[in-house]
């Protein structure tokens, strides 16, 4: 989704239509729809609704004219509510003339004392209107809560929990990835498939390292990117006095805006490590993780797969991500509190230096540690510097990742918290508490998955988990939990079979 700089989700407009079975009192789907109005008004959110008797879904020409209306007034998404039984068949139909994306609810019963004159029969109906929907293969259009049968107040949860899903999926549907460069070599788990991305409706722009190295020498001949240069330069702690290394940075940010805007881009990758830094004469961190605090996530490694996940990690928390290599065992002695947490699921979560200054403690310009070994092994840096590096703030997160399989994605998400504490390692670093995480590497992971992963700085699983449903993502790994064995785990290594008395 193409979105204003400093914007990390895309808005929802949300459509309400309710239902009545003609044998049940249409009175009594109006009443339990306005109270659900007036709930979902109360919690900020504001429900399209058709005029007129196609408010209540009843027969045919009500469903196509409710359809008609909420396609006419831009809706992207809509809640069907059976305040009563509902008549399966319309339910269908409008479903299937709406034809964008729907989440079904059904209203609980209110009172024992209105039981005889106002029962809604909710789980006999939503039977029928789910089997309905399904008849007519329409089943992927459709939402379906945990717990379908709400009160108002319960609703209106379910509500807010559609629109978050609702902005990763329309997030994806309607995004432009921009990849500069090929893989490099080093980096073969960071390979894609075009197709595989393109499955749930992500457009991708091939381009070359060439074409932002033909735009930089454009920007400088028009006089290089000097506001951008300025501003760069009290930014963080630790960028260099020194102009013409300023410049580098300043004319490819302006670079990779540039295309941003020509191309209506929602995200992009490089080919760094180490091609880039050879070209353009600086790592691209500084650079990406700017560009990411505003919105525009850039992945390195041109890896296209976790840059599909830190968008998606973006639509879903609504917040500023990050890409981090699943890295590094952490050392018993790291800290003390350690000792109350199992330290097999911890992991130290790395990277160059590409994450935001807002999700770091102290940050400060440095030079790549790594890159310097091979590539100036035996001069001061300049080639290599323009990482950011610190401590990764405390913070609970979402771990969320995909990979290709044949033509399609994979994906898996778990929640943590990023602990607060000193990682004592280079990069942008952070102590990573993942419940689980040591079955779940072991399990899922390992040749399943490569070794980056988007991170996003709240619990968004709930809402990751249903846009991959929604979007057709058909393996979706989870961690699981303790006493439940994973295909092929040797249970007897890892104490989960019967012991017997104590």
């Amino acid at each position: 989704m193409y979105l204003p700089l400093g914007k990390y989700s895309p808005d929802i407009t949300l459509g309400l239509v309710s239902a009545s079975r003609n044998c049940f009192p249409r009175s009594l789907s109006e009443e339990r729809t306005a109270r659900l109005v007036k709930a979902a008004a109360a919690a900020g959110i504001k429900l399209v609704t058709p005029q007129g008797e196609s408010a209540i879904v009843e027969t045919k020409a009500h469903a196509l004219e409710a359809a008609t209306q909420l396609k006419a007034a831009g809706v992207d998404a809509v809640v069907f509510y059976l305040g009563n039984f509902s008549p399966e068949i319309e339910d269908a139909v409008f479903i299937k003339e709406f034809g964008g994306y729907a989440m079904i609810l059904a209203a609980a019963e209110e009172d024992a004392g209105t039981l005889l004159q106002k029962r809604g029969d909710a789980l006999c109906g939503l039977l029928s209107a789910v089997l309905a929907v399904r008849k007519r293969d329409l089943l992927g259009k459709l939402h379906i809560p945990e717990a379908p049968v709400v009160s108002a107040e319960e609703g209106v949860a379910e509500i807010q929990h559609f629109i978050k899903v609702m902005k990763v999926v329309k997030g994806a549907k309607n995004a432009t990835l921009g990849l500069f460069g090929p893989r490099p070599r080093d980096f073969e788990s960071c390979n894609y498939n075009t197709a595989s991305v393109s499955s749930i409706g992500i457009e991708i722009e091939e381009l070359g390292l060439f074409d932002l190295e033909n735009e930089v020498q454009k920007i400088k001949a028009e006089g290089g990117a000097k506001e951008i240069a300025k501003e760069m330069k009290s930014f963080v702690p630790g960028v260099p006095n020194d102009s013409d290394f300023v410049s580098r940075l300043s004319d490819y940010e302006k670079a990779l805006l540039n295309f941003r805007e020509r191309l209506q881009l929602s995200g992009a990758a490089s080919q760094c490590w180490s091609e880039q830094e050879t070209a353009l004469k600086h790592v691209p961190c500084f650079i990406n993780g700017r560009l990411a605090d505003k919105g525009f996530p850039v992945a390195c490694e041109n890896d296209t797969y976790s840059l599909v996940s830190e968008l998606l990690g973006q639509y879903a928390s609504d917040k500023t991500v990050t890409i981090l290599d699943i890295n590094h065992s952490i050392p018993k002695n790291l800290h003390a509190s350690l000792k109350d947490y199992p330290v097999q699921d911890m992991v130290g979560m790395f990277h160059c230096g590409n994450t935001a200054r807002s999700l770091l403690k102290n940050p400060e310009m440095k030079h790549q540690v790594i890159m310097k070994r091979l590539m100036e092994p035996n001069t001061p840096p300049d080639i290599t510097r323009g990482t950011v590096e610190g401590q990764i703030i405390g913070s609970p997160i979402t771990v969320v990742q995909v990979h290709g399989v044949g033509d399609k994605l994979r994906a898996y998400i778990a929640e943590g918290e990023f602990l607060d504490l000193d990682p004592k390692t280079f990069g942008s670093t952070g102590t990573a508490y993942i419940p689980g995480f040591r079955r779940f590497y072991r399990h899922v992971l390992l040749g399943r998955f490569h070794h980056h992963a988007a991170v996003a700085f709240n619990h968004c699983g709930a809402a990751l988990y249903d846009a991959f449903k929604m979007l057709g993502v058909e393996e979706i790994y989870t961690p699981l939990p303790d006493g439940i064995a994973y295909p092929g785990e040797n249970v007897f290594r890892n104490g989960l079979t019967a012991t017997g008395k104590k």
